[in-house]
């Protein structure tokens, strides 16, 4: 793809960290956005003073949706095409996260997790993924995390979710590459955003990060955009999912706990 000035992009969860530095980013690099979240007033008011700060590239439309549901994916979908007759490039950045043990966080919260950060996912994908076949080109752009093949204590349908999105995305990659249609999935480690406010549930407390372990916001996407230019499949946008993807490479056990052996036996897991 290259260049994106001048393509359609579609951006989910576009009033949140990474939807902001996305939106400002884009409008520099001249593409036309249309963007969405639950919030449609706070991120129209955003979406006026970036335009007015980036005169390079549009901001087509704010469309007010709320994606985890089946309806509002639907509705998002309907809006947009009535809006523009095609977009080139749709951005899966809306997500949720919970801490806590898993079996102290209510049913609801994390059924709300996967529901959004997996499942709604998959429901845009299938409802944009069609058009962009007909025409033969087209990106698809998978937001998961280091979470997404580093099993995360205590966020962990959080990580399921993210695991969901990276394996759907990895699957669908060589049905549709075919067809003119890339994929990229980017996986970024703790970054300054809201999801680092994200609610708790039972006894366990998620514990301070240190500023050194998290990374910017405006890194993170930076990087990404330059990946999605590129086309490429995978995009490790800062130096921690760098060093833990070549970790997990060497060691792949990383984030499960070791077990004692049974009296006499093998651990758990080991050959026999």
């Amino acid at each position: 793809m290259g260049k994106l000035t001048g393509k359609t992009i579609l951006i989910t969860g576009a009033n949140g960290g990474f939807g902001r530095e996305f939106t400002e980013q884009l409008l520099k690099e001249g593409a036309g956005l249309i963007l969405t979240s639950r919030n449609e007033t706070a991120l129209r008011t955003f979406a006026e003073e970036a335009k007015r700060k980036y005169a390079t590239g549009d901001v087509i439309a704010v469309i007010g949706a709320d994606i985890s549901t089946t309806d509002g994916c639907r509705e998002l979908y309907a809006k947009t095409k009535a809006m523009v007759p095609e977009i080139d490039i749709l951005i899966n950045n809306a997500g949720l996260l919970t801490y806590g043990y898993f079996h102290e966080t209510p049913v609801d919260a994390w059924r709300k997790v996967l529901q959004l950060n997996l499942f709604s996912t998959m429901e845009l994908t299938a409802l944009f993924l069609p058009d962009m076949i007909v025409r033969k080109q087209g990106q698809i752009v998978f937001l998961s995390s280091t979470a997404g093949f580093i099993p995360s204590s205590y966020q962990t349908a959080y990580s399921v979710s993210k695991f969901g999105v990276r394996g759907f995305a990895m699957a669908l990659a060589d049905e549709v590459t075919p067809f003119g249609v890339d994929i990229t999935v980017i996986y970024p480690f703790w970054s300054d955003t809201d999801m680092l406010k994200s609610p708790a549930f039972g006894t366990k407390r998620p514990k301070k990060l240190s500023p050194r372990m998290v990374v910017s916001p405006e890194k993170i996407v930076r990087t990404s955009i330059r990946g999605i230019k590129r086309q490429k499949r995978h995009v490790y946008p800062d130096m921690f999912a760098k060093i833990f993807w070549w970790i997990n490479k060497v060691y792949p056990m990383i984030g499960r706990q070791p077990m004692e052996p049974a009296s006499g036996g093998p651990a758990a897991g080991g050959k026999s």
